[in-house]
């Protein structure tokens, strides 16, 4: 009991320190400042050695809230677009190809990783996903946890503020309003049902991001069958925002600084590249179909689902195209990353002809 409640006094205490920084943002403008302040502020007291702490279980509530948030965006009207959709979904795995190749290479180059470490550590992949297909196949856990969390406060860190220079708000696809500033009981009801409902079908589904995707299902299902068309208020919003920045600020805690420079260099390497592919591809797909390339970029950028899907709502660009996208690299990663292990341990052992 002792120690339970001495974790909860940390999560309380990250997401008083992530509440800072995202009022500190929110004040300076910043694009995203609830995620990106709560990020950065709860990263530095990582480093520092405040007691804070956010583990993967403290993610979920905020997860599903947001997906519910997500779940609100999606009405009959979003599949007119879907036809638009079928190139930019064929060349997403092409994509990912062309950008685990080079990430892995670099890992095993540059970084120096062995082959499993380089191979699961370089995949566009979830934390959770690639430190367990890793783990079992003999890579470095840690490792290869520390290098996708880098990656992906980075990606989440860098790419709004990228878009606001080249893009302002809005979009080709202009998002359907998920907020709303008035809460009342009938609200309670249908997001608390949705976010019941949606983590038991999450879990019993088995649904990647389960936590995230299945009250977003359950709310998408809600809003486009007619049933309510509630909005959650804006406040909530952020206030899980706050929780999910200080989960990834978390990350952090307890590594030595050396460790920590370490990973965050080995990780600004492979997020240039992963970035600078997913520019490439976003501009040639935008060219063939005329979709908007922030759009695009955001759909196959290597950040998360929940991160990726907010940035979409901060610029009022339609989630539900990039949740779509994300949805279906998780899929495809998780089929073909150990596909693509097995035949490349099986090509090193075999002899050369």
């Amino acid at each position: 009991m002792h120690k339970g409640l001495a974790v909860l006094f940390r999560f309380l205490g990250a997401l008083i320190v992530g509440a800072s920084g995202g009022a500190l943002f929110a004040g300076m403008g910043a694009p995203l400042p609830w995620v990106l302040g709560s990020m950065a502020a709860c990263a530095i007291a990582s480093i520092s050695g405040l007691p804070i702490q956010a583990a993967a279980a403290t993610r979920r509530p905020m997860a599903a809230m947001i997906g519910v948030v997500l779940g609100s965006s999606f009405s009959p009207a979003l599949f007119a677009h879907a036809g638009a959709w079928v190139v930019p979904l064929i060349a997403l795995p092409f994509f990912l190809t062309s950008a685990a190749l080079l990430c892995v290479t670099y890992f095993r180059k540059v970084a120096g990783f062995d082959p499993a470490t380089a191979y699961f550590a370089g995949m566009p992949g979830g934390i959770a996903e690639m430190v367990v297909m890793g783990g079992e196949r003999g890579a470095d856990e840690r490792m290869v946890g520390l290098i996708h969390g880098a990656r992906i406060f980075l990606v989440v860190f860098i790419l709004p503020f990228l878009i606001r220079l080249y893009h302002g708000p809005g979009g080709t696809v202009v998002a359907t309003p998920v907020t709303g500033d008035v809460a009342d009981w009938s609200l309670l009801g249908w997001a608390s049902g949705c976010i019941i409902v949606g983590l038991a079908l999450g879990r019993l589904l088995r649904l990647p991001a389960w936590h995230l995707v299945g009250p977003l299902a359950v709310s998408a299902a809600v809003h486009m069958s007619g049933l309510a068309d509630f909005r959650v208020p804006s406040w909530a919003l952020a206030a899980a925002q706050v929780g999910l920045g200080a989960t990834i600020g978390c990350r952090f805690v307890g590594l030595r600084l050396p460790v920590l420079l370490r990973t965050l260099l080995l990780a600004a390497g492979s997020t240039v590249i992963l970035l600078a592919v997913t520019f490439v591809w976003a501009a040639g797909v935008s060219a063939l179909t005329g979709i908007d390339p922030v759009l695009l970029t955001l759909a196959y950028s290597p950040g998360g689902l929940a991160e990726m899907s907010i940035v979409a709502l901060s610029l009022a660009l339609e989630p539900g195209f990039i949740i779509v996208h994300h949805l279906t690299r998780v899929v495809l990663v998780l089929v073909g990353a150990p596909i693509g292990f097995t035949a490349a341990a099986s090509s090193a052992r075999s002899p050369d002809r």
